[in-house]
């Protein structure tokens, strides 16, 4: 049996390793972190739980991209709930909730985007996403005001990125109930039944090139594990850890790529029986937010605030509390509902992700040269793999396309394409 080691737990390592050990290979996945799944991790203040990366999601529906990586790999088995009601976005005051697709019909031209797996780009697809909406008649403020869905800055977002993410929402969004260590959770266990392992706390430390074409990972507990290599960290990252140093061609190539900017995110615990709960997103200039668990009543028990940011927070709390002052402005009553929060920055990302400058969606894919700004699952050293939101669209969706495609690379697109009936 060919053995694969997939490095870091995030949902493109772990959906890699679920579809490679469905097709004869021991899977070894290897975590630097105590918690499985990257952003899709948890965590618990106070006893609410709280999603670090993982809100509402998606292209779930019968036919629809998500659900046709999905549903093959068993994940539609999870907890899933359709949002009735679609996002909302806050414009100058007044509240406007997105269209469905059948009430635009300028948008009807980006299905063929929408449902595209490929990476060789038309040149709607290297369309400026604001200014494309504008030349038809629409208006970005309202149709791009779910920001944190997309990478930022703004102004560099495709029409290709626009397609793929904010056309599935506006069919509709879903939740998982539990959060997304539950889909973390699921995939791990597909993993270990198929006789795979999933390992915590190791860190990898160096990768290197053997003779018989497969890699050998060195972790900094000293253990070691030989096979195919899937890097599911940052490319530059994992560049960084090969030994001898890849050719400086390559390297170069990397270094001149930039990464979008990071998020700081205010984590809110709500006093009991004081905030209606919303199931949809709602975001104001730029702003996302997005209530957490309600209680038996259909009152709030937790809020999650989300903005982009560049450059470091100097002081978080006075930070934190200008989003909740904003926040305010559509949830009437909630300054003096918030019992407690936290809060997380960049710096939180780099640490649980190794994404420089802790980037939320990694390399920025400017609009002007996206043929340049998607990697390649390739490497230049034989037996490493490249997967993750770096290599094309971020998010669910984007990160499940790039498992995918990683493992057409190793497996061959025949094989990839009667697992997820691409073909038909």
């Amino acid at each position: 049996m060919s053995s694969a080691v997939v490095i870091g737990s995030g949902l493109g390592g772990l959906l890699c390793g679920s579809i490679l050990s469905r097709h004869g290979y021991n899977v070894t996945v290897l975590e630097r972190g105590v918690q499985t799944g990257g952003c899709l991790q948890s965590f618990v203040r106070d006893g609410i739980r709280f999603d670090t990366g993982f809100h509402s999601v998606a292209g779930l529906d019968p036919g629809e991209p998500l659900h046709r990586v999905f549903a093959p790999l068993g994940l539609m088995e999870l907890p899933w709930r359709k949002v009735s009601s679609p996002d909302e976005v806050v414009v100058d005051g007044v509240s406007h909730f997105l269209p469905k697709l059948s009430e635009v019909p300028a948008l009807a031209r980006l299905k063929p985007l929408a449902y595209d797996l490929g990476t060789e780009f038309t040149e709607d697809a290297s369309a400026n996403a604001v200014e494309w909406l504008k030349a038809a008649g629409l208006d970005p403020r309202v149709l791009l005001g779910v920001t944190l869905r997309l990478q930022s800055p703004l102004a560099y977002v495709s029409l290709h990125e626009y397609a793929h993410i904010a056309y599935h929402f506006m069919n509709g969004s879903w939740r998982l109930d539990g959060g997304g260590q539950v889909l973390a959770q699921a995939i791990v266990n597909d993993i270990r039944s198929r006789g795979g392992s999933v390992l915590t706390r190791k860190e990898v430390v160096e990768i290197n090139a053997l003779a018989d074409g497969s890699c050998r990972v060195l972790c900094a507990d000293g253990s070691s594990f030989q096979g195919l290599v899937v890097s599911d960290i940052h490319p530059q990252e994992t560049a960084s850890l090969v030994r001898p140093q890849l050719r400086p061609s390559y390297l170069k190539r990397l270094s001149i790529l930039k990464n979008g900017s990071g998020i700081f995110t205010t984590y809110i615990k709500l006093k009991q029986k004081q905030i209606r709960f919303v199931d949809h997103a709602i975001s104001i200039n730029g702003m996302l937010l997005h209530f957490g668990q309600a209680d038996a009543e259909g009152y709030a028990l937790s809020l999650d605030l989300l903005t982009y940011t560049d450059g470091p927070v100097n002081d978080r709390e006075a930070f934190a509390q200008s989003l909740i002052r904003l926040a305010a402005t559509r949830i009437s009553g909630l300054e003096a509902a918030v019992e407690a929060f936290w809060t997380s920055t960049p710096n939180t990302w780099q640490r649980y992700t190794a994404t420089p400058n802790g980037s939320a969606y990694g390399i920025l894919k400017e609009h002007s040269r996206l043929s340049i700004c998607v990697v390649s699952p390739r490497t230049p050293l034989p037996g490493l793999y490249l997967t993750g939101q770096n290599l094309g669209l971020h998010g669910i969706l984007g990160v499940s396309y790039s498992a995918v495609r990683t493992c057409s690379v190793i497996l061959g697109t025949e094989k990839i394409n009667q697992m997820f009936g691409f073909a038909q």
